[in-house]
Protein backbone atom coordinates (compact mmCIF):
# COMPACT_ATOMS: atom_id res chain seq x y z
CA UNK A 1 0.00 0.00 0.00
CA UNK A 2 1.37 3.40 -0.99
CA UNK A 3 1.86 6.39 1.34
CA UNK A 4 -1.12 8.16 -0.23
CA UNK A 5 -3.31 5.15 0.36
CA UNK A 6 -2.19 4.97 3.98
CA UNK A 7 -3.10 8.62 4.44
CA UNK A 8 -6.54 8.00 2.94
CA UNK A 9 -7.12 5.05 5.27
CA UNK A 10 -6.03 7.07 8.31
CA UNK A 11 -8.23 10.02 7.34
CA UNK A 12 -11.25 7.77 6.83
CA UNK A 13 -10.63 6.01 10.13
CA UNK A 14 -10.26 9.31 11.94
CA UNK A 15 -13.44 10.62 10.35
CA UNK A 16 -15.38 7.56 11.44
CA UNK A 17 -14.05 7.91 14.98
CA UNK A 18 -15.12 11.55 15.10
CA UNK A 19 -18.61 10.68 13.90
CA UNK A 20 -18.85 7.87 16.46
CA UNK A 21 -17.74 10.19 19.28
CA UNK A 22 -20.19 12.91 18.25
CA UNK A 23 -22.93 10.27 18.26
CA UNK A 24 -22.00 8.88 21.68
CA UNK A 25 -21.61 12.34 23.22
CA UNK A 26 -24.13 14.61 21.45
CA UNK A 27 -24.56 18.33 22.01
CA UNK A 28 -21.72 19.86 20.04
CA UNK A 29 -17.99 19.66 19.42
CA UNK A 30 -17.04 20.98 22.83
CA UNK A 31 -19.09 18.40 24.72
CA UNK A 32 -17.62 15.60 22.56
CA UNK A 33 -13.95 16.69 22.63
CA UNK A 34 -13.19 19.51 25.09
CA UNK A 35 -11.17 18.68 28.21
CA UNK A 36 -13.64 20.84 30.11
CA UNK A 37 -16.27 18.11 29.84
CA UNK A 38 -13.95 15.11 30.14
CA UNK A 39 -15.23 14.16 33.61
CA UNK A 40 -18.82 14.30 32.31
CA UNK A 41 -17.92 12.05 29.40
CA UNK A 42 -16.12 9.63 31.71
CA UNK A 43 -19.13 9.44 34.03
CA UNK A 44 -21.43 8.63 31.12
CA UNK A 45 -19.00 6.11 29.61
CA UNK A 46 -18.47 4.42 32.98
CA UNK A 47 -22.23 4.09 33.58
CA UNK A 48 -22.66 2.66 30.12
CA UNK A 49 -19.86 0.12 30.67
CA UNK A 50 -21.24 -1.04 34.02
CA UNK A 51 -24.71 -1.50 32.55
CA UNK A 52 -23.27 -3.40 29.58
CA UNK A 53 -21.19 -5.68 31.82
CA UNK A 54 -24.14 -6.57 34.03
CA UNK A 55 -26.39 -7.07 31.00
CA UNK A 56 -23.78 -9.26 29.30
CA UNK A 57 -23.39 -11.50 32.36
CA UNK A 58 -27.16 -11.87 32.60
CA UNK A 59 -27.35 -12.73 28.89
CA UNK A 60 -24.57 -15.31 29.26
CA UNK A 61 -26.27 -17.11 32.15
CA UNK A 62 -29.60 -17.11 30.32
CA UNK A 63 -27.94 -18.31 27.12
CA UNK A 64 -26.30 -21.21 28.99
CA UNK A 65 -29.62 -22.21 30.57
CA UNK A 66 -31.37 -21.97 27.20
CA UNK A 67 -28.65 -24.11 25.59
CA UNK A 68 -29.19 -26.76 28.29
CA UNK A 69 -32.92 -26.78 27.56
CA UNK A 70 -32.35 -27.13 23.81
CA UNK A 71 -29.83 -29.91 24.45
CA UNK A 72 -32.36 -31.78 26.59
CA UNK A 73 -35.02 -31.33 23.90
CA UNK A 74 -32.64 -32.57 21.20
CA UNK A 75 -31.68 -35.61 23.28
CA UNK A 76 -35.36 -36.38 23.85
CA UNK A 77 -36.22 -36.12 20.15
CA UNK A 78 -33.10 -38.12 19.17
CA UNK A 79 -34.08 -40.94 21.55
CA UNK A 80 -37.60 -41.07 20.12
CA UNK A 81 -36.28 -41.05 16.57
CA UNK A 82 -33.85 -43.91 17.30
CA UNK A 83 -36.59 -46.06 18.81
CA UNK A 84 -39.00 -45.27 15.96
CA UNK A 85 -36.33 -46.23 13.44
CA UNK A 86 -35.63 -49.47 15.31
CA UNK A 87 -39.31 -50.40 15.24
CA UNK A 88 -39.46 -49.59 11.51
CA UNK A 89 -36.41 -51.79 10.85
CA UNK A 90 -37.90 -54.65 12.85
CA UNK A 91 -41.20 -54.41 10.98
CA UNK A 92 -39.50 -54.09 7.60
CA UNK A 93 -35.91 -55.33 7.79
CA UNK A 94 -35.45 -55.23 4.02
CA UNK A 95 -32.92 -57.47 2.31
CA UNK A 96 -30.19 -56.96 4.89
CA UNK A 97 -26.47 -57.42 4.30
CA UNK A 98 -25.15 -59.47 1.38
CA UNK A 99 -23.93 -62.90 2.50
CA UNK A 100 -22.79 -64.37 -0.81
CA UNK A 101 -23.84 -65.41 -4.26
CA UNK A 102 -23.49 -68.16 -6.85
CA UNK A 103 -24.73 -68.05 -10.40
CA UNK A 104 -28.20 -66.56 -10.61
CA UNK A 105 -28.71 -66.52 -6.81
CA UNK A 106 -27.54 -63.79 -4.45
CA UNK A 107 -27.99 -64.47 -0.73
CA UNK A 108 -28.82 -61.64 1.68
CA UNK A 109 -29.58 -61.71 5.39
CA UNK A 110 -33.36 -61.84 4.90
CA UNK A 111 -33.99 -62.68 1.24
CA UNK A 112 -32.60 -64.64 -1.68
CA UNK A 113 -32.41 -62.68 -4.93
CA UNK A 114 -32.94 -64.44 -8.26
CA UNK A 115 -31.20 -62.52 -11.04
CA UNK A 116 -32.12 -64.71 -14.03
CA UNK A 117 -35.09 -64.10 -16.31
CA UNK A 118 -36.56 -60.74 -17.34
CA UNK A 119 -35.94 -59.10 -13.97
CA UNK A 120 -34.59 -59.60 -10.50
CA UNK A 121 -36.99 -60.98 -7.93
CA UNK A 122 -36.63 -61.90 -4.28
CA UNK A 123 -37.62 -64.92 -2.24
CA UNK A 124 -38.11 -64.47 1.48
CA UNK A 125 -35.94 -66.76 3.58
CA UNK A 126 -38.57 -67.35 6.26
CA UNK A 127 -39.95 -70.86 5.74
CA UNK A 128 -37.81 -71.43 2.63
CA UNK A 129 -36.61 -74.97 1.83
CA UNK A 130 -33.36 -75.27 -0.13
CA UNK A 131 -32.26 -78.62 -1.57
CA UNK A 132 -29.19 -79.58 -3.64
CA UNK A 133 -29.61 -82.03 -6.49
CA UNK A 134 -26.65 -83.29 -8.57
CA UNK A 135 -27.09 -83.82 -12.27
CA UNK A 136 -25.13 -85.15 -15.23
CA UNK A 137 -25.14 -81.82 -17.05
CA UNK A 138 -26.43 -79.33 -14.43
CA UNK A 139 -26.31 -79.33 -10.67
CA UNK A 140 -29.45 -77.76 -9.22
CA UNK A 141 -30.65 -75.97 -6.14
CA UNK A 142 -34.39 -76.39 -5.64
CA UNK A 143 -36.01 -73.62 -3.64
CA UNK A 144 -39.49 -74.07 -2.18
CA UNK A 145 -40.86 -70.90 -0.60
CA UNK A 146 -43.44 -70.60 2.18
CA UNK A 147 -46.31 -70.64 -0.36
CA UNK A 148 -45.11 -73.90 -1.90
CA UNK A 149 -43.86 -72.40 -5.15
CA UNK A 150 -40.62 -73.93 -6.45
CA UNK A 151 -37.69 -72.33 -8.24
CA UNK A 152 -34.84 -74.31 -9.76
CA UNK A 153 -31.42 -72.67 -10.07
CA UNK A 154 -29.18 -74.47 -12.59
CA UNK A 155 -25.38 -74.76 -12.40
CA UNK A 156 -23.85 -76.38 -15.50
CA UNK A 157 -20.71 -78.37 -15.00
CA UNK A 158 -20.38 -80.15 -18.40
CA UNK A 159 -20.64 -78.96 -22.00
CA UNK A 160 -21.76 -75.34 -21.40
CA UNK A 161 -24.12 -73.93 -24.00
CA UNK A 162 -21.65 -71.21 -24.96
CA UNK A 163 -17.91 -70.91 -24.64
CA UNK A 164 -18.19 -68.07 -22.13
CA UNK A 165 -20.77 -69.83 -19.94
CA UNK A 166 -19.51 -70.46 -16.41
CA UNK A 167 -18.98 -73.99 -15.12
CA UNK A 168 -19.69 -74.76 -11.45
CA UNK A 169 -17.96 -77.25 -9.21
CA UNK A 170 -20.26 -79.57 -7.30
CA UNK A 171 -18.67 -78.72 -3.96
CA UNK A 172 -19.21 -75.01 -4.55
CA UNK A 173 -22.91 -75.58 -5.27
CA UNK A 174 -23.28 -77.85 -2.23
CA UNK A 175 -21.55 -75.26 -0.01
CA UNK A 176 -23.79 -72.50 -1.27
CA UNK A 177 -26.86 -74.65 -0.60
CA UNK A 178 -25.66 -75.10 2.98
CA UNK A 179 -25.14 -71.33 3.26
CA UNK A 180 -28.76 -70.80 2.17
CA UNK A 181 -30.01 -73.38 4.65
CA UNK A 182 -28.10 -71.75 7.49
CA UNK A 183 -29.40 -68.30 6.52
CA UNK A 184 -32.94 -69.74 6.51
CA UNK A 185 -32.41 -71.13 10.02
CA UNK A 186 -31.19 -67.71 11.20
CA UNK A 187 -34.16 -65.99 9.55
CA UNK A 188 -36.66 -68.39 11.11
CA UNK A 189 -35.10 -67.71 14.52
CA UNK A 190 -35.19 -63.95 13.85
CA UNK A 191 -38.86 -64.11 12.86
CA UNK A 192 -39.72 -66.14 15.96
CA UNK A 193 -38.18 -63.48 18.22
CA UNK A 194 -39.61 -60.57 16.22
CA UNK A 195 -42.99 -60.10 18.00
CA UNK A 196 -41.27 -59.91 21.38
CA UNK A 197 -38.60 -57.51 20.07
CA UNK A 198 -41.23 -55.23 18.50
CA UNK A 199 -43.29 -55.24 21.69
CA UNK A 200 -40.22 -54.39 23.78
CA UNK A 201 -39.22 -51.59 21.41
CA UNK A 202 -42.76 -50.14 21.41
CA UNK A 203 -42.81 -50.24 25.21
CA UNK A 204 -39.44 -48.48 25.31
CA UNK A 205 -40.80 -45.85 22.92
CA UNK A 206 -43.81 -45.15 25.13
CA UNK A 207 -41.58 -44.86 28.19
CA UNK A 208 -39.24 -42.50 26.33
CA UNK A 209 -42.17 -40.31 25.24
CA UNK A 210 -43.39 -40.05 28.82
CA UNK A 211 -39.96 -39.31 30.27
CA UNK A 212 -39.69 -35.53 30.00
CA UNK A 213 -37.87 -35.05 33.31
CA UNK A 214 -34.66 -33.71 31.78
CA UNK A 215 -36.56 -31.14 29.71
CA UNK A 216 -38.69 -30.06 32.64
CA UNK A 217 -35.63 -29.66 34.87
CA UNK A 218 -33.86 -27.60 32.20
CA UNK A 219 -36.97 -25.46 31.69
CA UNK A 220 -37.20 -24.85 35.43
CA UNK A 221 -33.53 -23.78 35.48
CA UNK A 222 -34.14 -21.33 32.65
CA UNK A 223 -37.17 -19.88 34.44
CA UNK A 224 -35.16 -19.42 37.64
CA UNK A 225 -32.26 -17.78 35.76
CA UNK A 226 -34.59 -15.33 34.01
CA UNK A 227 -36.33 -14.47 37.27
CA UNK A 228 -33.00 -14.02 39.05
CA UNK A 229 -31.75 -11.75 36.28
CA UNK A 230 -34.90 -9.62 36.42
CA UNK A 231 -34.54 -9.25 40.19
CA UNK A 232 -30.75 -8.84 40.24
CA UNK A 233 -29.97 -5.81 42.45
CA UNK A 234 -26.67 -5.23 40.63
CA UNK A 235 -28.50 -4.96 37.33
CA UNK A 236 -31.08 -2.61 38.81
CA UNK A 237 -28.33 -0.46 40.33
CA UNK A 238 -26.38 -0.34 37.06
CA UNK A 239 -29.50 0.56 35.08
CA UNK A 240 -30.34 3.26 37.62
CA UNK A 241 -26.83 4.72 37.43
CA UNK A 242 -27.04 4.75 33.65
CA UNK A 243 -30.39 6.55 33.73
CA UNK A 244 -28.87 9.16 36.06
CA UNK A 245 -25.87 9.61 33.78
CA UNK A 246 -28.11 9.98 30.72
CA UNK A 247 -30.25 12.53 32.52
CA UNK A 248 -27.17 14.47 33.71
CA UNK A 249 -25.88 14.63 30.14
CA UNK A 250 -29.26 15.82 28.87
CA UNK A 251 -29.34 18.51 31.55
CA UNK A 252 -25.83 19.56 30.57
CA UNK A 253 -26.22 19.60 26.80
CA UNK A 254 -29.93 19.60 26.10
CA UNK A 255 -29.45 16.38 24.08
CA UNK A 256 -30.40 12.82 25.06
CA UNK A 257 -27.41 10.52 24.48
CA UNK A 258 -27.78 6.92 23.29
CA UNK A 259 -27.43 4.16 25.86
Amino acid sequence: MSAVQWVVVVVIGLGLWVLWRRHRFPGGWAFAFSLKYESDREALASARQRARDVSRRAAETESAALASLRSAQSAYERRLRQLEQRIARLRNPGAGERLGGLGELVLFRHVLMVTSGPGTRSIGLAGLDARFDPGKVNHSIYLTDATGRVHRAKYPHLHPATDDQQRFDEEAVRDFTVAIQNAVADENSFRARLPQQIAAAEEALEEARADTRAQEAAHDRLTRVRQRNRQDPHRKAADSKLEEALKDWENLTGRVPPT
